[in-house]
């Protein structure tokens, strides 16, 4: 361990808190300009709020380091305080978060009581009770800040849960079949990353306050790739959006003689769901249309997008139709497994046409797409020859 003096370090930390906190209320700005008010957003200026009052708390600690005087002793015992106990509410919320994106639900609450809750409850009552005790970090007579004995297991279990994520994430992230979703998983795994390195150095080099600045770092990543995500993504389904589907297409539009294949799909009698159920309904049905073409093809090439309403868009490196055949047939056979559940109090049920490109050509994509377009409808027309048949 290197220690360095005070008076070496105090303008040096000052100084990288407050260009940290700078960032970081660019960041909250972002989210609260750039974004909707939704679950994930509102956790996220949470988590920047915290890591925000432990920017400034430090500034606190380093200024009333070793300062005479009962109130200054008193203040900084607050002010530290504060800061422990906002480094336990941003692993807190990120873990809430980092399990929302990941699986798409909040986490179940009597994991996260038994789990979470109750460990980190014990921390703050260590974090509290420490001017009493010293075990998480004391004042000497000269009023100079020192870590006390459980400072360094406390920093330990909050990095473990941090890293927990980060193994969940890449787990599943081998499972995943979206470009944009891997992006996003390796963004969460990644954040754990910067504050441990920042910590390596922080145990090394004594008097550097590094951890949290490096987790501005971090911060800067999930959104950088929330950003993305408004760009690429459809934001109902998570699939790629339009404009992404486009880009991807345009790969084989420029490419030399790779082979395609695009499946278009549109969901069965939406405007009957969204008329009768409601809105709500119709956008449920989107959603499980895309939860439903996510574990069709979990761990293929394929690209999946939302082409728009309720359509929807496969392509697939592949230029056998025999293999279009048996793909379509699986997306109807799942829809029905779906049904046989009764999760929802309408069929869902979709059309389904494909285009086979094996060779460059002009306008290949625009055919392929007409094509896989007129072969849907004609699957749809006689999905409602049926349904007619079936009402006679």
């Amino acid at each position: 361990m290197i220690i360095f003096d005070i008076s070496e370090t105090l303008f040096f930390n000052i100084g990288i808190d407050v260009f940290s906190s700078i960032i970081t209320l660019i960041i909250l700005y972002s989210y609260k300009r750039d974004f909707a008010d939704t679950y994930s957003i509102r956790l996220l200026r949470m988590i920047e709020t915290a890591v925000l009052l432990i920017l400034l708390t430090d500034i606190v600690m380093w200024i009333l380091n070793g300062k005479s005087g009962d109130y200054v002793r008193a203040l900084s015992y607050i002010d530290i305080i504060i800061y422990f106990i906002m480094q336990i509410v941003v692993a807190l919320f990120w873990l809430r978060y980092a399990w929302y994106r990941i699986f798409g639900h909040s986490i179940p609450r009597k994991n996260e009581a038994f789990y979470v809750l109750v460990p980190f409850i014990i921390l703050s009552m260590i974090v509290i009770a420490s001017p009493l005790n010293g075990w998480c970090f004391y004042l000497d007579d000269a009023n100079y800040y020192h870590r006390g004995v459980l400072s360094a297991p406390m920093s330990v279990v909050i990095l473990a849960y941090l890293l927990s994520v980060s193994v969940i994430a890449l787990s599943q992230y081998r499972k995943e079949v979206l470009i944009g979703r891997k992006k996003e998983l390796l963004t969460i795994a990644f954040f754990a990353v910067p504050p441990f390195l920042g910590g390596v150095a922080q145990t090394v080099f004594y008097g550097l306050s590094m951890v949290w600045p490096c987790a501005v770092v971090s911060s800067l990543m999930i959104l950088l790739n929330r950003e993305s995500q408004v760009i690429s993504q459809d934001t109902l389904t998570g699939l790629n959006n339009r404009r992404n589907m486009e880009r991807h297409l345009r790969t084989y539009e420029e490419g030399q003689n790779r082979p395609v294949t695009l499946i278009m799909l549109d969901v069965n009698d939406f405007k009957h769901i969204n008329d009768q159920y409601g809105h709500y309904s119709g956008d449920m049905a989107l959603i499980q249309t895309a939860n439903i073409l996510r574990s069709i093809f979990n761990g293929t090439s394929a690209f999946l997008a939302r082409y728009g309403g309720d359509e929807f868009v496969i392509v697939m490196p592949e230029g056998k139709e025999s293999t279009a055949e048996e793909i379509t047939q699986k997306i109807r056979n799942n829809f029905d497994v779906f049904n046989r559940s009764k999760q929802f109090p309408f069929l869902l049920t979709v059309s389904a046409g494909y285009a086979i490109s094996t060779e460059k050509a002009n306008n290949r994509i625009a055919n392929l797409l007409r094509e896989a377009d007129e072969n849907m409808y004609q699957d749809k027309s006689r999905y409602h020859r049926e349904q007619q048949t079936q009402q006679q």
